[in-house]
């Protein structure tokens, strides 16, 4: 959610978020946190793929990023991870059909009724950590119910239940930590989701603060962050040391630096006090400064800027 308090037709509020009034984009990110696809919802006027409508609005969102996926020249082994908003079963099949490994929490009325599997009523009778599952009758997709602190519907295109892995859980009932046993489709959707709400909350911790009168003033400052955001994870990969804050105030330092209004220094071989090896350069690494008159380089002496 992009935070907007003004007027107009595509403003969404979504009660329980943390922004909770604001436009809303559907965002795709890598299992880093850098953001790789992104689409402004617009409500009921919203653009739907006419070969995808049929399959719903949740399903569509995730079928043109996979489409934008595809489209690329590398053949990899893509694995979609989505929540309940968007989880169907003819999504999976449809991403199965396209080569693409597909996972996600399911609502319990987008399973079919001849489904052969517990109800969540049925499997809150048993003990903590009962599962039931079932399976198409080609294998293309698994359903799965496990018993945690709520019932948790989870369904996959290429994940499989087993095998069962023990974590701890703290019960109420006997006042001490237990274990209880987790399958694999349930771990492995752990292990790969929340990727989009990181990206979300290295955005809203230092967000542009500026405040405009056009409506598209906070979508332009939102994507100003979100290029800020995955320049910094591209940072962290390669193993910088910088954390988030540091890293935006070295780009806000040098984009400044690059403007700032030269000072006189003719006679003098020192440096100045605001060259940084983080500012922009030319290609003889000499900072670039824009000035209205043609002085000598303050470097070398011989070039002129």
């Amino acid at each position: 959610m992009i935070p907007y308090y003004g007027r107009h037709p595509t403003k969404q509020f979504i009660r329980g978020k943390p922004i909770r009034w604001g436009y809303k984009v559907w965002t795709a990110t890598n299992r880093l946190g850098y953001i790789e696809w992104f689409e402004s919802y617009q409500g009921s006027k919203t653009k739907l793929s006419e070969k995808y409508k049929e399959l719903g609005l949740g399903a569509n969102v995730v079928l043109q990023f996979a489409d934008r996926l595809l489209s690329g020249k590398d053949n990899l082994n893509y694995h979609i991870f989505f929540d309940d908003l968007f989880t169907s079963l003819p999504l999976l099949l449809e991403l199965k059909s396209r080569g693409l490994k597909g996972t996600g929490t399911i609502r319990e009325n987008r399973l079919p009724k001849n489904c052969p599997i517990k109800s969540a009523d049925k499997l809150k009778k048993e003990q903590r950590g009962s599962l039931d599952f079932a399976s198409s009758k080609n294998n293309e997709v698994t359903v799965c119910k496990w018993y945690d602190n709520n019932i948790v519907s989870i369904s996959s295109n290429n994940l499989k239940v087993l095998p069962t892995t023990q974590v701890k859980r703290f019960s109420q009932k006997e006042k001490k930590v237990i274990y209880v046993p987790q399958p694999n489709i349930i771990k492995k959707y752990n292990e790969n989701m929340g990727r989009v709400d990181r990206a979300d909350e290295n955005i809203s911790l230092y967000r542009v603060s500026i405040r405009g009168k056009k409506w598209y003033f906070p979508l332009l400052c939102h994507f100003i962050d979100m290029a800020e955001q995955n320049a910094w994870r591209i940072h962290k990969v390669n193993e910088g040391k910088l954390d988030h804050l540091g890293f935006r105030r070295i780009i806000a330092t040098g984009i400044l630096e690059s403007f700032k209004k030269r000072q006189s220094l003719i006679g003098s071989n020192k440096l100045p006090k605001h060259a940084k090896s983080y500012s922009r350069y030319v290609g003889m690494d000499h900072m670039v400064l824009y000035q209205d008159k043609q002085t000598r380089c303050v470097y070398c002496r011989s070039h002129f800027y």
